[in-house]
């Protein structure tokens, strides 16, 4: 073995293709020298001729050899390729040296015009794929596509959620979405424009997002024009999310600069409000005299260009006042002359649907504004052609508990009979919010005079057995069973409808609801057990709320439904307490009552 090894030394490496050992081993097997070497030939194979310090005999490949694993063979240095071992395999890489590893990755050749061209056309590419797409799904994909380039402005992001509105917008959980997102959230707080970024959001309705941009908009608010402001508001309120601090951040930042606010922006600080139910009756009423000082400068002439809003403008802050209940008589005062002028002038600005809109507000607010009635209704018997089904419905159900009678009031009549006509005709276009506002109109006017809408009922009630299916839209589901069940009680399929809706309102019902549901179905033939179940389930959560009147009421009618005696019982048992001023009070009167007896 000595003489071998020392014939390995003598022996230059640079002739020998494999290792040395491996040779010596070798030429001397085929001499007869050896014995069989079994296992260990593989190891000699990773042996080198060098010293440790030389490149081809580094310290890795002496420490590092072949090595067990799942019961196979595998080389260190390298991952697992193929199902094969390493049993046979010859090592023949040389480490580099530690400075030369080290070093940075500069590619040598330089790219041609047309390779540095396909390599940057990402950047007009990008836009121009997102302008063609028309759908949700195609701008998604576009942005797919591109996901890998980098570096990627911010106005790409901007680009993407832009379109993405635009084109409807898309579900907030899919995954391409997210990966928008994802990218994009590092960067919030190198965003210039978070408001419109926030609107953005609130358009695709991706909520969780509004909230984490919404601590980078609080030390910006103050350094925001009039119109980002406005723009901030306007996010918040088409999602629905009440920030008070942002609200009322916004209306105190704004209130000194009203005059500088646009028209439109004066209308989306008013729905802003409303929306998310902030009532700020301070900053509102501000709003409403700065509109009511630019229709005055308009009607002199000395208005600015752009500054005076317009007949729409004028309807859209009423109708966010009636949602927050305020009652600013002034306000309500203007929009009546206006829409008493206009429509005598014949001027441009009042439509069915905002003339119908804003009697809905005065309605809502209690404001019975007895000029403004009858001037849309001689309106509607002058052009009742203009007016689609959904108005007539709206304008009916606000009008009729004010005006005069229709036997007393002859161009009131005429327009009924208009109205009525055109509601029949065409039923199968009104909504569920619509029928029940047509049910309102019908069962007020019936009440005063019988046979004032021969056939209303039964194109109200075909429409909503079509509508069975509908489970999105909210209706006063309550007032139109009462008003059903006086006049057709015996239809079985109409108000196993209703019953069907009723279950999906039962969260928002208010005492009366109940009472005005319970005790409109208790008038009819039809009977269900679900119902009256689930009545008494919400109710039972909800007995804080009712009135001692209210709830006995609303006991008495579930006893008409069918209820049993002991589900009744445990019904009465959760009244509400009397309260010990009201008791007082009935205590006293029945004193006075008996002793003006004696």
């Amino acid at each position: 073995m000595t003489a071998l090894l020392r014939a390995c030394r003598s022996h230059r490496p640079s002739q020998v293709q494999t290792s040395v050992l491996t040779w010596g081993w070798q030429s001397a097997l085929s001499c007869g020298s050896f014995g069989p070497l079994g296992s260990h030939g593989a190891s000699f194979q990773q042996v080198r001729c060098a010293g440790k310090r030389s490149r081809t005999g580094r310290l890795q490949h002496f420490r590092f050899g072949m090595d067990k694993a799942k019961g196979k063979r595998y080389y260190r240095f390298h991952k697992i390729v193929g199902k094969w071992n390493w049993r046979k395999y010859t090592e023949r890489f040389i480490a580099p040296r530690s400075v030369e590893n080290r070093q940075r990755f500069m590619p040598t050749p330089s790219p041609t015009y047309t390779q540095a061209l396909h390599s940057h056309s990402w950047k007009w590419r990008l836009p121009r794929g997102l302008a063609e797409a028309t759908t949700p799904d195609q701008v998604l994909e576009e942005w797919v596509k591109f996901r890998h380039k980098q570096p990627k402005k911010m106005y790409h992001f901007f680009q993407v959620l832009k379109r993405l509105a635009d084109v409807g917008g898309c579900d907030p959980t899919d995954w391409r979405l997210k990966l928008v997102i994802r990218r994009l959230a590092p960067y919030y707080r190198r965003v210039l424009n978070l408001p419109r970024l926030a609107k953005y959001f609130a358009e695709l309705k991706i909520f969780s997002e509004m909230e984490s941009l919404s601590r980078f908009l609080y030390p910006m608010l103050p350094r925001y024009t009039s119109q980002q402001l406005c723009l901030t508001a306007h996010a918040f309120g088409v999602a629905r999310l009440q920030d008070k601090r942002i609200l009322l951040e916004v209306a105190r930042l704004l209130e000194p600069r009203l005059a500088e606010v646009s028209p439109t922006d004066l209308v989306r600080l008013v729905q802003a409000f409303s929306n998310t139910e902030v009532c700020h009756y301070t900053f509102l009423t501000r709003i409403s005299a700065q509109v009511q000082v630019r229709v005055q400068q308009a009607s002199e002439g000395s208005a600015p260009v752009g500054a005076t809003p317009t007949f729409q403008h004028l309807v859209e802050i009423a109708e966010g006042f009636a949602t927050l209940k305020l009652q600013d008589y002034s306000y309500l005062e203007l929009c009546s002359y206006q829409t008493a002028h206009l429509l005598r002038e014949g001027r441009w600005g009042p439509t069915p649907p905002t003339l119908a809109a804003l009697c809905s507000a005065c309605s809502q607010l209690k404001v019975t504004d007895i000029r403004l009635f009858e001037s849309v209704l001689k309106h509607v018997s002058q052009h009742w052609y203009d007016y689609p089904a959904s108005a007539m419905a709206e304008i009916g159900s606000a009008v009729a508990p004010a005006v005069p009678k229709p036997m007393k009031s002859d161009f009131v009549k005429e327009a009924y009979k208009h109205m009525f006509s055109v509601i029949k005709a065409d039923c199968d276009m009104l909504s569920l919010r619509d029928i029940a506002r047509a049910a309102r109109f019908m069962a007020e006017v019936q009440h005063k005079q019988r046979q004032a809408a021969p056939g209303v009922e039964q194109a109200l009630s075909t429409q909503l057995i079509a509508l069975r299916n509908e489970t999105q839209e909210c209706f006063d589901v309550g007032r139109v069973v009462e008003v059903f069940a006086y006049r057709r009680p015996e239809d079985s399929s109409l108000f196993s409808c209703l019953c069907r809706h009723m279950h999906r309102h039962l969260a928002m019902f208010e005492p009366v609801d109940f009472v005005r549901f319970s005790r409109g179905l208790s008038k009819t033939t039809y009977r269900d057990d679900r119902v009256v179940n689930a009545l008494s389930k919400w109710a039972a959560k909800r007995a804080a709320e009712f009135s001692i009147f209210d709830w006995e009421r609303f006991t008495v009618a579930l006893a008409a439904l069918g209820a049993d005696a002991r589900r009744v019982e445990k019904m009465r048992q959760l009244a509400p307490e009397t309260p010990p001023a009201l008791l007082e009070k009935s205590t006293a009167t029945q004193e006075r009552i008996q002793s003006a007896c004696v």
